[in-house]
């Protein structure tokens, strides 16, 4: 009896440590998906707002991370739950729950199926960036996957016939949308060639209002009287990179890095400080050797954005300017100025006439190797004009941003903020006409912003990029263009 009794004691205690176990197994389990894992796309980071897990060894991620990484048109169907992407000809379906998939409608088996987990569709990320034509790598040492595109990944179809679009405006970021355009050109077949005109802002937005342009470029935002002239469509602002305006001069002697406070830029400007050696501008520049030269104002003869963003600035810190002059993409400039047209012009001026001091982008200051002022910020500190203290500009940019869009960097609070700074848009109308040209404009835009395909080169020119929050608004901009009330990014 004692032998039965301890036997069945043993096996009771086996069954509950057993049970125990099994308790225990999910938790486990759970735990091992959500190792702390990170995907890398050509060597910048890809985050969303769900994580990516590991289930049976295979990496799953939510579906619209890696499927817009691509590049690729995404579809949920929800009666079947069906997961549908397609690019550049190619369509990939995956049914959650399924082990099978089809590429253009070729039945292919997976190791691990689709599925739903806390309301978010999770796809497995080689199977997704291996059809697309991607190479996916995984580092188990450091738990990051690395996507890199090839050829076949980079290549769009939006459209089934070669295509022109007639663009123009802003040129403040014309350097960087020259580059955008030539790289999209090459990655289209058929090829969608766009045509960017630098002709200023106004002359941009003038052209989007007569509808001459198929979008245009803006450093500008429309006004309220603007907006009502193409209304019930709108006019939709999509923003593409931030930019500083630099204050550039010739003074003879003095190299970069001259100190300037916001009343004195804008007397300069108001024609009140005449000489580079006057009382105000010595005493913020102590041990510079300032000559007895007459300061020569050069200004911008086209109606421009970085006028706008200039202007603006001399607006939120000088009341006179404010009162006596105002912000306008063109102003009654006071007293005697030289004008010259576009970023490019001001630039030769600067450094053709000696004297002269001037406002441009970043990106053609440091290619015309003009010298570049600091300024004294709302904080205090004098900061120049970088990418970095661009981006600490716009560090609130997110939780201000208006719905439309429309909004004003200028005079950031920010430590290191630079105080001249500018977001630079693209106008583009939210009912199309044409669908072939929607469906071009909508593609290049999405690729350009949504998939940051237009930051490597933005960096090289000195340009900001967007922060994630503000891109995330610029898909949901997107996704309300249309061309007869279908949407044409879904």
């Amino acid at each position: 009896m004692m032998n039965k009794k301890t036997t069945f004691s043993r096996i009771f205690t086996v069954l509950i440590s057993l049970a125990i176990l099994v308790s225990l197994l999910p938790t486990a389990v759970f735990a091992q998906t959500r190792r702390p894992i990170s995907i890398e796309f050509d060597g910048r980071g890809v985050t969303g707002d769900v994580s990516p897990i590991i289930v049976g060894g295979r990496t799953l991620v939510p579906m619209r991370i890696i499927f817009e990484t691509l590049g690729a048109d995404l579809n949920w169907d929800s009666p079947t739950r069906t997961v549908s992407g397609h690019k550049a000809g190619r369509v990939i379906n995956l049914v959650i729950g399924s082990r099978t998939a089809t590429i253009d409608g070729r039945s292919v088996a997976l190791e691990q199926p689709a599925q739903i987990s806390r309301g978010r569709t999770l796809v497995p990320l080689r199977f997704v960036g291996e059809a697309l034509g991607a190479r996916v790598e995984w580092d188990s040492a450091r738990a990051i996957v690395h996507i890199s595109s090839t050829d076949a990944s980079r290549r769009r179809t939006p459209v089934d016939r070669a295509l022109r679009l007639t663009t123009g405006g802003a040129s403040f970021p014309f350097p960087l949308y020259t580059r955008l355009v030539t790289e999209y050109r090459r990655i289209t077949e058929p090829a969608v060639t766009i045509d960017y005109a630098s002709v200023g802002s106004g002359a941009g937005i003038r052209g989007i209002l007569a509808r001459t342009f198929d979008f245009a470029g803006t450093d500008a935002p429309l006004t309220d009287e603007q907006m009502a002239q193409v209304a019930p469509n709108q006019l939709l602002h999509i923003p593409t990179v931030m930019g500083a305006v630099a204050v550039t001069y010739n003074v003879s002697g003095v190299g970069n890095g001259l100190r300037l406070t916001p009343d004195v830029l804008a007397d300069i400007y108001l024609g009140v400080i005449v000489k580079w050696n006057d009382t105000r501008i010595t005493a913020i520049n102590p041990g510079v050797q300032l000559p007895d030269q007459r300061i020569t104002v050069v200004r911008r003869s086209d109606s421009s954005g970085t006028t706008f963003i200039f202007t603006d600035y001399l607006s939120e810190v000088s009341e006179r300017w404010q009162r006596e002059v105002g912000k306008a993409t063109s102003v009654r400039w006071p007293g005697t100025t030289v004008g010259a047209h576009g970023n490019a012009g001001v630039a030769a001026q600067v450094s053709q006439l000696p004297g002269a001091i001037g406002y441009v982008e970043l990106s053609t200051a440091i290619a015309s190797k003009l010298n570049m002022a600091q300024l004294r910020n709302r904080a205090g500190h004098f900061i120049a004009p970088t990418v970095d203290a661009t981006s600490t500009a716009a560090a609130g940019l997110v939780q201000e941003m208006p719905k439309d869009m429309r909004t004003s960097l200028v005079n950031s609070p920010g430590a290191g903020a630079y105080p001249i700074v500018g977001l630079t848009w693209i106008l583009v109308y939210r009912d199309q006409t044409d669908l072939a040209k929607a469906r071009a404009i909508v593609d290049f835009l999405r690729w350009a912003v949504v998939e940051r395909n237009l930051e490597p080169f933005a960096a090289d020119l000195f340009y900001a990029p967007l922060p994630e929050g503000v891109i995330t608004r610029v898909r949901q901009q997107l996704q309300t263009i249309n061309h007869n009330g279908q949407a044409i990014l879904r």
